[in-house]
């Protein structure tokens, strides 16, 4: 069994990464499950993804991918030139960089 933790990570993720735009795209389809009133669903799909449910039903063990109930998303929003820069650290140096800041945080 896995116990999700209360610490909070910071992810600094950029929107054209193919990586990061997974956990962004998580992250605000939880939202969105919050708002339409369907939070329990989100927090059950947080626990057990599909993959994990059928892995269990084959008799074998799986742990859900995301486990990472709460985050604070620091979203780099500029423009890059492909995937080495969308998904490398030098892109946080860049003095005109635009991101958007944003603290998801469920229980």
């Amino acid at each position: 069994m896995v116990v999700l933790s209360s610490w909070i990570p910071y992810l600094f993720l950029n929107q054209e990464d193919i990586v990061s735009s997974e956990y962004i795209g998580y992250f605000e389809h939880r939202e969105k499950m919050e708002s339409i009133g369907a939070g329990k669903i989100g927090r059950l799909a947080t626990k057990h993804s599909v993959g994990s449910i059928v892995s269990a039903a084959r008799g074998k063990d799986s742990e859900a991918v995301h486990l990472i109930p709460s985050a604070y998303l620091t979203i780099n929003s500029s423009p890059s030139q492909n995937f080495k820069e969308s998904h490398g650290v030098h892109q946080w140096w860049k003095p005109d960089l635009e991101f958007k800041y944003k603290l998801y945080q469920y229980k």
